[in-house]
């Protein structure tokens, strides 16, 4: 069954401050995911949340097996968005 996508506010905004091919691509990558999410994706230690590498970015994710959802919580270079 296929994953239905949520961007979250947050995640919007990270996408906005991108250049347009680099959100593109990450929109792309992750859109590639909706039919299998746990093959591509990590665990983050510590957090109920997932972690899908793009490059030098990230985007962390929140996955909902029960209504078939993926949430993009957060976007962001490597270094920055493990940070709260």
């Amino acid at each position: 069954m296929k994953y239905s996508l949520f961007l979250t506010a947050r995640a919007i905004k990270d996408l906005g401050k991108l250049p347009k091919s680099t959100a593109l691509r990450i929109i792309n990558k992750i859109e590639s995911i909706t039919d299998e999410p746990y093959r591509t994706v990590e665990r983050c230690e510590g957090y109920p949340y997932y972690h899908q590498r793009i490059g030098v970015y990230r985007a962390i994710l929140e996955i909902d097996d029960s209504g078939l959802l993926i949430s993009i919580v957060k976007i962001g270079p490597r270094k920055k968005v493990y940070h709260r």
